[in-house]
């Protein structure tokens, strides 16, 4: 079964794709957010224009969103309508920054990814503390330190 196919299976026909979220403005809105709103058929018709890179990015999109617990979603719009709210200086900034740790060898990228939550969640004074600590610097370089200084402080919960 291909994943579009996946896709179609788990949103019964009879039920009408969501809503709109209150103060959402279209161009807020995710290629998976899109997507999730078209029927089966018409995001077959839409995702068979795309180029196969593009299409498989998004179909691999749509499986991870969907596969997402409610509140996983929650959390994840949440960001998303956090990072919106951002100046549009500060959500390129932190897109680099995001862009630098995807280029990170893979085992590297998770241990930031938590690391990066951890230091989002916490009181700008447990941040700083955290970020000087002799830990964080062992554990990684200064490379990885500078990323995740800059993100957190950019991305506060």
């Amino acid at each position: 079964m291909t994943q579009v196919a996946n896709l179609a299976a788990q949103r019964p026909k009879d039920r009408p794709p969501p809503a709109p979220k209150a103060g959402q403005k279209k161009s807020q809105r995710t290629a998976v957010d899109r997507f999730n709103r078209m029927s089966p058929e018409e995001r077959q018709q839409a995702l068979a224009k795309l180029p196969p890179e593009r299409r498989k990015k998004i179909e691999d999109q749509l499986n991870w969103y969907n596969n997402l617990t409610p509140q996983q979603r929650r959390q994840l719009r949440s960001r998303l309508q956090a990072f919106n709210q951002l100046p549009p200086d500060r959500q390129n900034q932190a897109r680099r920054l995001f862009r630098q740790v995807g280029e990170l060898p893979p085992e590297r990228q998770e241990p930031l990814s938590k690391e990066f939550e951890n230091l989002r969640a916490m009181p700008e004074a447990d941040r700083r503390s955290r970020i000087n600590s002799d830990e964080f610097r062992s554990k990684y370089n200064k490379h990885e330190q500078k990323i995740l200084s800059e993100l957190s402080g950019l991305l506060k919960p």
